[in-house]
């Protein structure tokens, strides 16, 4: 009986697992073009700004660590920026509070990210960016090298529309 109930629980998070993976997600939103000024601390003590990645197509993402969606698209994202490898910054900000900054770290490294991760909770995202309102996970917000967002993007996205969006944004 036991076996039977951990069989049934056991599909019961796979199905919900695929659910997210394959729910179709907001379409992207394509903006006005205004200049993002931000300014996160990575858990590595390094920084994570508009003046740090002026220059170039940069890809954030922000995720919470015990999110599948957000693994998912951290994942895509990390092929993405190892592709375009050094044309483009990418970064994740783990919108969590302070105290879990070693959970931010397992995030990187249990799925091998390339960029850097930085930790924000609500109040600092507020008060350390202009990026406007993130209130769902995993959310992409791609800007072209002069800072300008050039997509926002709710939910899930797939390595080809990260790609496109990429693509957009290299346009002068």
């Amino acid at each position: 009986m036991r076996r039977r109930s951990l069989a049934l629980a056991s599909l019961l998070v796979l199905c919900a697992c695929q659910r997210v993976v394959d729910e179709p997600a907001a379409d992207p939103v394509e903006t006005e073009g205004r200049v993002q000024q931000f300014d996160f601390g990575t858990t590595e003590g390094e920084e994570l700004s508009s003046v740090t990645t002026r220059g170039r197509v940069t890809v954030l993402v922000f995720v919470t660590t015990f999110d599948l969606a957000s693994q998912v698209v951290a994942k895509r994202l990390n092929q993405v920026a190892l592709s375009h490898h050094p044309r483009i910054n990418a970064g994740a900000v783990v919108l969590e509070p302070p105290n879990h900054a070693p959970l931010a770290d397992a995030f990187k490294s249990a799925l091998e990210l390339s960029y850097p991760v930085a930790l924000a909770d609500l109040p600092a995202l507020e008060q350390s960016s202009g990026l406007g309102e993130v209130r769902s996970v995993p959310t992409v917000l791609v800007l072209n090298g002069e800072g300008r967002e050039i997509v926002r993007k709710l939910g899930l996205c797939t390595v080809s529309e990260l790609e496109s969006w990429v693509a957009r944004a290299q346009r002068p």
